[in-house]
């Protein structure tokens, strides 16, 4: 447990290398900043890391004990992720999503679900292939911890990539919900494990599934009725920032209390905000003034991108966490990080081409035929912080040299698909569409809902 001190020390070196990496980013390779920060974190720790093993590089041991105490799950799942979530969330409205409904529905539970199966079942043969001692339920596990694409980096990432509104809902929409549906099939898988048992009741499942998502939603829409009728009639502006505020955590907690989903729950407050907003907007309420409208998406704007920062840097040096690294070769390491990244690709492209089974309406209004939209979502699949959490989650649960491996695979799709996909979407999306001339980027616009994918 830290102290105040320790607490202040660890936020202030974290804060130093997101500044740090950001203006060397900034002054030189010019990526995206949240790209920066894994590629400059990632090469902070290679460095380090060889560094140390020529006697080059010494870092106090009682930083690296701290470092070593960080709780990465905790700080994700309990510290920062409800507020990430709600931010990106409140730039929304629910109407946004009522084109594409059913294909975000389908893509958020049975993408998920397909994708993690059909990955289980490539890291087993895999496994076996490679005479490493992995049983499918393991890998089952695996494949729902890589499974979801990750809200964070859809928010920030491709809200830059210049895509059509429409794409970038669908996205963004997917990846605001999968999440939840990864953690239910996750914890069911894991307390499957601890049994000793590679059977789950289908009922069981069905019913933990349905009641974390619904209850999640439930929580979502009455904790934020009760409060934005505060925010609604208070006169004073920081009032209904900290309403605001006080609406997420609130909801979050009571789903916690509740084994609910509390992510999902962050997402309903924030498309209630945006909704509600913009309601009073339209009605030029007299409680919505310009003044109120740019410091609620500036305050949310600072925190998300501040968090971003932070998330995005641990993102790039939890290669420091891999325990005993030395009881795994190059060539195993190598090995599981291919096969990892090609498996994800095949994974979702399943994933993919399952949910639009189930759609009736796919989005061909921007020119791209069925297989092209496939190939484009298959792509458009980011990972990020939310893996790392989950696999970070299994340090116990899963032995030592299986935890590696699995720290290794999670650790080389979130590294791939941030980088590489993240920096070639745009691209990607004007290839399959057809459309030769270049998508100018959005800037992301703080004080209108709805403006975070352009």
């Amino acid at each position: 447990m830290y102290n105040f001190d320790q607490l202040l020390i660890l936020f202030s070196a974290l804060l130093f290398l997101v500044v740090l990496f950001s203006f060397i980013n900034e002054k030189t390779i010019k990526l995206p900043y949240e790209i920066g920060l894994v590629v400059f974190g990632f090469i902070f720790v290679v460095l380090y890391i060889i560094g140390r093993n020529l006697n080059l590089v010494h870092i106090p041991i009682e930083f690296l004990n701290l470092y070593r105490e960080f709780d990465f799950t905790d700080f994700l799942f309990k510290g920062v992720l409800c507020f990430m979530l709600f931010s990106g969330a409140s730039r929304i409205e629910f109407g946004d999503f009522k084109a594409d409904k059913f294909l975000i529905g389908s893509m958020a539970v049975i993408g998920t679900l397909v994708s993690t199966v059909v990955y289980g079942l490539l890291f087993f043969g895999l496994g076996y292939l490679i005479h490493v001692n992995i049983t499918f339920l393991e890998a089952c596990i695996l494949g729902a911890i890589v499974a979801p694409t990750d809200p964070i980096s859809a928010m920030s990432i491709l809200a830059k990539a210049g895509l059509p509104k429409r794409i970038g809902l669908i996205i963004e929409g997917e990846a605001l919900f999968n999440d939840g549906v990864a953690v239910a099939i996750f914890a069911t898988l894991i307390t499957a494990l601890k049994l000793s048992t590679d059977s789950v009741s289908v009922m069981s499942f069905t019913w933990g599934l349905t009641t974390e998502i619904l209850g999640a939603v439930a929580v979502g829409f009455v904790v934020s009725f009760l409060l934005f009728e505060v925010f609604k009639r208070s006169n004073d502006n920081f009032i209904k920032i900290f309403t605001s505020i006080l609406t997420v955590m609130l909801s979050y907690l009571i789903c916690e209390y509740l084994v609910f989903s509390g992510p999902i729950a962050a997402v309903i407050c924030g498309l209630y905000y945006a909704t509600a907003i913009a309601g009073l907007q339209r009605n030029n309420h007299i409680c919505m003034t310009e003044e109120l409208r740019d410091l609620f998406y500036s305050f949310w704007s600072v925190v998300d991108n501040l968090l971003n920062g932070i998330l995005f840097l641990l993102v790039g040096v939890l290669l420091l966490n891999i325990k005993n690294i030395n009881t795994l070769s190059v060539g195993m390491i190598f090995t599981i990080a291919i096969g990892s990244i090609l498996f994800n690709t095949i994974a979702r492209l399943a994933g993919v081409y399952a949910s639009m089974i189930f759609n009736k309406n796919p989005p061909k209004s921007k020119g791209m035929p069925n297989h092209r939209f496939i190939a484009f979502m298959t792509w458009a699949g980011l990972k990020g912080g939310l893996c790392l959490a989950l696999i970070m989650g299994t340090s116990i649960s899963l032995a030592t040299p299986t935890y590696n491996l699995f720290l290794v695979a999670t650790y080389a799709i979130v590294l791939f698909t941030t980088v590489v996909q993240g920096l070639s979407v745009g691209k990607g999306y004007i290839w399959l569409s057809g459309n030769g001339s270049k998508v100018k980027p959005q800037k992301k616009n703080v004080k209108v809902a709805g403006s975070a994918v352009k």
